[in-house]
């Protein structure tokens, strides 16, 4: 399934893919200085694990758009990252608590398998992240843009607002 922001790409569009990414990210992103002290502090954790995701693939966006050089290591170091945190999604989740400054959607907890799938799908596109050349790059990050935008559109409420959940 692909999102309208984010279709198939073939060798030749390649060259497009840092522009939707960039877009990708400003609907997935979160810029957790522009929200209100969070209370809960499992909501607090929730909102920390998506932000540490988001600084990962910012590091990787940015080495693809060329806004930074492509540097192997730091790559290496987002996917880790993104392999670790993309596994703590359930965790995070688990329980249904809110904060007045989450985004969270409580859709979540009812359809909680529906969630879980999509989490996995999160996790095995950041296990085939392919950090060891740009072209690598380019080929496997949209997957993993394309797995957090399909959960963010169900299960975060206000995903325009570029606050965290």
């Amino acid at each position: 399934m692909t999102h309208p922001l984010m279709p198939s790409v073939s060798p030749r569009g390649l060259r497009s893919i840092p522009v939707l990414l960039v877009l990708g990210l400003a609907l997935a992103g979160a810029q957790l200085d522009a929200a209100a002290p969070i209370a809960d502090k499992h909501v607090k954790r929730r909102v920390e694990l998506m932000a540490t995701q988001k600084a990962a693939i910012t590091t990787l966006a940015d080495m693809m758009a060329g806004r930074t050089s492509f540097n192997a290591s730091k790559a290496k170091a987002a996917r880790r990252t993104l392999v670790k945190t993309t596994g703590d999604i359930r965790k995070r989740f688990k329980k249904p608590r809110m904060d007045p400054n989450s985004h969270a959607n409580p859709l979540i907890w009812q359809q909680w398998d529906d969630f879980e799938t999509r989490a996995e799908t999160a996790k095995d596109a950041a296990k085939q992240l392919n950090a060891y050349t740009l072209n690598g790059l380019r080929r496997t990050v949209p997957s993993m843009v394309q797995a957090c935008l399909s959960c963010h559109e169900t299960y975060r409420n206000a995903p325009n607002d570029f606050i965290t959940h």
